[in-house]
C-alpha cells in the first residue's frame, strides 16, 4: 500500500475546522497525529489544491489557526472555519454539501479572482489544475473559487456550473472538456 498524499502547500489546519469543532474521534487523532487526517480527503482534491496554488499563487482555505481558541467557537467576520471540510451538523451550506463529504473546497486567492480562473477554465478545461474538478460554483461578485468532486450527468466529460438562484456569472451550465 502506498503512502497518503500530503499537499505541499496546505496544512491540515487549513482544510479542517478548529479541533474544538471536530467530532471527538477526529479531535483525538488531531492532537495525536494531525497529518493522519489527510487520509479523510480524496487525493484528487488535495492534488487539485496544490495545482491551483502552483498556477494562481497564494491561496487560503481556512485561517482559523491564526485566531484565538475563543474566536474559533464564536467566529469572527474575517475568520474562515468551514471553507474546507464541514461537520455534518454544520449550519453553513446545503444539507448534502460536498464539503460535508470531504469533496469540496472554497479557495480564496490573494492575487487571482474567480473570474480569472473561470476564464482559463473556459479556454482549457483539460488544464492540469482542472483535471479532477467535476463541479464549480459561480455567481456574480463571488470572492472565492469553489470546486468539488460531486457527481452530475456528464461526470468526467464536463465541469458542471452550479448557479446561485440562476446566476452563473455568465458561464454556461457546463464547461466541456476536450474529448468529452
Amino acid at each position: 500500500m502506498g503512502s497518503i498524499y500530503i499537499p505541499q502547500h496546505f496544512s491540515i489546519d487549513e482544510l479542517l475546522p478548529p479541533p474544538a469543532l471536530l467530532p471527538a474521534s477526529f479531535e483525538t487523532v488531531y492532537h495525536k497525529d494531525k497529518a493522519a487526517l489527510f487520509r479523510l480527503f480524496d487525493y484528487r482534491i488535495l492534488v487539485t489544491l496544490d495545482r491551483l496554488r502552483e498556477r494562481y499563487g497564494a491561496c487560503s482555505i481556512n485561517n482559523w489557526h491564526k485566531f484565538s481558541e475563543v474566536e474559533w467557537v464564536d467566529g469572527v467576520p474575517s475568520m474562515f472555519r468551514f471553507s474546507g471540510w464541514r461537520p455534518v451538523d454544520c449550519c453553513e451550506g446545503a444539507a448534502l454539501s460536498e464539503h460535508k463529504l470531504f469533496r469540496a473546497m472554497d479557495c480564496k486567492f490573494s492575487h487571482t479572482t474567480p473570474d480569472e480562473v473561470w476564464d482559463e477554465m473556459l479556454v482549457d478545461a483539460n488544464a492540469p489544475q482542472f483535471e479532477y474538478m467535476q463541479r464549480i460554483e459561480a455567481f456574480g461578485g463571488m470572492s472565492w473559487f469553489h470546486f468539488d468532486m460531486g457527481q452530475h450527468a456528464r461526470y468526467g466529460k464536463a465541469i458542471y456550473v452550479i448557479s446561485n438562484r440562476g446566476d452563473r456569472a455568465g458561464l454556461p451550465r457546463q464547461i466541456e472538456r476536450v474529448g468529452g
